[in-house]
């Protein structure tokens, strides 16, 4: 499943990095401040709005410094921990929009339709947050994981395998 590679205690925690941000918008931002700025949601309608846009900066910054990663003279090890923290952070900005889309066209059907409260937080709840709670679940377990396996100087296997073809074909084709 992994792959154990001889690496410096600096390059580990240099590794770490793009899953403890993606952690850190996940667990704090995701979970924590969205529990807060609901509970006061009565007072203050919009301020849950913040935790989308809080959570695009910082995916937004990772996927940037792991343009800038993978341009600079960090170790390999570092770049496809930085590729790998990018590829999970493309997957949850693409969930994060596609929960916004749906709670949002929930909200604005329900005004439409006039429906009561219940049917709209029914709505958004069931189809919009339920699968993106779910989705946040599992990416928490995975970041938890590759935290882990950078300090340990490990990659997943499959990780390599890909990124050894990739290369084998770009070889090929400057031949």
């Amino acid at each position: 499943m992994h792959q154990r590679f001889s690496v410096s205690p600096e390059e580990c925690k240099l590794a770490k990095w793009p899953h403890e941000i993606l952690l850190i918008n996940l667990i704090f931002n995701h979970i924590f401040v969205f529990c807060a700025t609901v509970a006061v949601m009565g007072s203050f309608p919009l301020l849950p709005a913040l935790v989308p846009i809080i959570s695009f900066s910082i995916t937004s910054y990772i996927l940037i410094k792991a343009k800038q990663v993978a341009a600079s003279n960090s170790s390999w090890f570092v770049k496809a921990h930085w590729q790998i923290g990018a590829k999970r952070n493309r997957f949850f900005m693409l969930l994060l929009t596609i929960t916004c889309v749906v709670s949002g066209g929930g909200l604005w059907l329900s005004k439409m339709l006039g429906w009561s409260k219940i049917p709209t937080i029914a709505l958004i709840g069931g189809v919009g947050l339920l699968p993106f709670m779910v989705a946040l679940l599992l990416l928490i377990l995975l970041g938890n994981e590759a935290v882990f396996m950078a300090s340990e100087g490990k990659l997943p296997k499959r990780f390599v395998e890909q990124s050894q073809n990739v290369q084998t074909r770009q070889s090929r084709t400057a031949q």
